[in-house]
């Protein structure tokens, strides 16, 4: 078997070639090849336009840098594994291009074995990683299994989806050590100190992936006074979206029926903006209110802790980076590798 420094070798070797697979002029065979799976998934799902697929792979290229890797696991007792210990099955969602990766990763990196089942909308690029891991380190093989049905031949389950099919997932899979994710979404402050800068910078973490992901910043507040006109001028250069067919058909769908609603709303001609309390905005619309104090505002924040992923502002996570997670950023903020390795 491994040792975790071999282990940690082959992933930073991994995040080698995907960091060459996304980049302009890949010119390794492995990576060449790579590069040509990215380019094609959107004729599998519509929303994995190349850009957001190659954006995805170098976000997760950044976090397998070596002193990363070695910064984040130097705190739990992963020991160097004689043996494969236990076998984890995970079910991966498929919103964002491999969002599975990083449950692949924790489950890996301890020395245990996958049980993966993919979602149907984001199958052969974890596939593909998994394949150049193994290549990387032949071990790997024997420790990574695809499945379209789980068995009862595994010893905890870390599953990903909505609120509804966590329903689900307690029903078949409660009575085995678990992790159940459900939806999450991310909110940005923004008060009068927030520079014009920042404020551009916030586009990348609402539009990326079509805002498709947890860690999308689909409600903003804003300082009581503040104009939410003068916020979305600064997101012009996200306007191509609305050349996205889906995307546009959510777009003049969600505009249609705050029309007929007689809803409120701000338009700038591709992001409607609309007040609401809740946080999950559907694709195209952004969420906003307002805020009298950010001591507050945080506070109040906290008490819907199972509701957030990420808070954007000058205190919490920086603007225009929450699609570059560290490793220890756990989804749900549930910390992945203590619960592997405490079973």
């Amino acid at each position: 078997m491994t040792t975790l420094q071999h282990r940690i070798n082959a992933f930073t070797e991994l995040g080698y070639i995907m960091h060459e697979a996304a980049s302009p002029t890949p010119s390794s065979p492995v990576a060449v090849r790579l590069r040509k799976q990215l380019d094609n998934q959107e004729q599998h799902n519509k929303w994995f336009t190349p850009d957001n697929v190659q954006l995805s792979v170098k976000s997760i290229a950044q976090m397998l840098e070596r002193d990363k890797l070695e910064k984040w696991l130097e705190s739990y007792k992963i020991q160097d594994n004689t043996e494969i210990k236990k076998t984890v099955a995970v079910i991966m969602a498929g919103n964002i291009p491999l969002v599975g990766f990083h449950d692949f990763l924790c489950v890996l990196i301890t020395g245990n074995r996958l049980l993966a089942r993919t979602s149907t909308k984001d199958s052969e690029l974890i596939k593909k990683v998994a394949d150049i891991l193994s290549i990387i380190n032949p071990h790997f093989r024997q420790q990574i299994i695809f499945t379209d049905k789980l068995s009862g031949n595994y010893d905890a389950v870390i599953a990903t989806g909505s609120d509804n099919t966590s329903r689900y997932f307690e029903y078949y899979f409660g009575t085995k050590p678990h992790i159940f994710r459900k939806n999450r979404n991310s909110v940005a402050i923004i008060d009068r100190n927030t520079t014009k800068k920042d404020i551009k910078k916030l586009g990348n973490d609402i539009f990326t992936y079509f805002g498709l992901g947890c860690r999308n910043v689909s409600k903003i507040y804003l300082k009581e006074g503040m104009n939410p006109e003068t916020i979305y001028t600064n997101w012009t250069q996200w306007s191509y979206l609305l050349n996205h067919i889906s995307y546009s058909n959510n777009y003049l769908y969600n505009k249609s029926l705050l029309n007929l609603n007689k809803t409120f709303y701000l338009d700038n001609g591709f992001l409607l903006l609309m007040r609401d309390k809740g946080f999950s905005s559907p694709v195209s619309v952004l969420f906003y209110d307002f805020f009298s104090k950010k001591e507050k505002l945080v506070s109040e924040l906290n008490l819907h802790s199972e509701n957030i992923q990420c808070i954007v502002s000058e205190n919490h996570t920086v603007f225009g980076q929450t699609q570059y997670p560290e490793p220890g950023d756990y989804a749900d903020n549930m910390d992945t590798i203590e619960f592997i390795t405490s079973l």
